[in-house]
């Protein structure tokens, strides 16, 4: 499983390129204004100087389009944010693409090479390429990372919705290891290792009508129009967005760790 993603992260890359690279693609737009609008609002609440973990450079390094390391970097409370993935080709091409200023580290959460030192991990759909034991092994990581009252941004791609399931089972799983998750199972494992839910988004409804990466999907055309995307925008980050979790592709928990003292 850790050697795959050298050769699925240089195939993906070629074919990000000859699609136009990080020329403006609705996809990539909604990807970004959602999860960054969700990652700026977290930032607000961390103190000055936070250290701050990303958990994979795929949107750094081979979907550039995609880059969310810039919102953990929005604000004037200067953080230190240190991005990590497991496959050299990806960290190698995110030092040559990324122009922002954050430490990149070739490392798996399987292995920590870290201290409890962050006051926040933005796992952005990095926790569904794992089975399951391994992702119990997983979460407990970033849990024992995070500092006293840290934060987790944790999200992944909802098994509520049934075409979502259908097509990890018949189209991705055949290329990489992605498996979708249950929100509540997700949601009882945080709250077991003793964090606190501080909210929780069923998110990125464009991405279920281009979820085949096809440019011609049923109402494509209707989603580009900028009043439609912001409607969803704030349907996705309102606090009753959990009940799009049979239509949404991704689900997204933010969690407080908060030790008894």
């Amino acid at each position: 499983m850790l050697r795959v993603w050298d050769r699925v992260a240089s195939h993906f890359r070629d074919r990000y390129l000859s699609n136009g690279g990080a020329a403006f693609k609705f996809k990539d737009f909604a990807f970004r204004e959602v999860y960054g609008e969700l990652i700026v609002q977290t930032v607000r609440l961390l103190p000055a100087h936070p250290n701050i973990l990303k958990t994979d450079l795929w949107n750094e390094g081979v979907e550039d389009g995609r880059n969310l390391a810039i919102f953990a970097q929005t604000g004037n409370n200067d953080p230190n944010l240190v991005c990590i993935d497991l496959s050299r080709y990806v960290c190698e091409s995110a030092k040559t693409l990324e122009k922002s200023d954050f430490s990149i580290v070739q490392a798996t959460l399987l292995a920590s090479p870290f201290r409890p030192s962050f006051d926040l991990i933005i796992d952005a759909s990095t926790v569904d390429h794992l089975p399951e034991k391994l992702r119990r092994v997983w979460i407990s990581a970033e849990a024992s990372m995070l500092r006293n009252k840290g934060f987790l941004l944790i999200s992944f791609d909802c098994r509520l919705n049934l075409f979502n399931e259908l097509y990890h089972r018949f189209f991705t799983r055949k290329m990489y290891p992605e498996w979708t998750l249950v929100p509540s199972r997700v949601r009882a494992q945080l709250e077991i290792l003793g964090f606190t839910i501080v909210r929780e988004h069923a998110i990125f409804i464009a991405g279920f009508f281009w979820g085949t990466h096809r440019p011609l999907f049923p109402f494509a055309r209707m989603l580009r129009r900028r009043g439609v995307f912001e409607f969803l925008k704030k349907m996705e980050l309102s606090k009753h967005s959990r009940r799009l979790s049979f239509i949404a592709p991704q689900y997204v928990i933010v969690a407080r760790k908060v030790c008894n003292e």
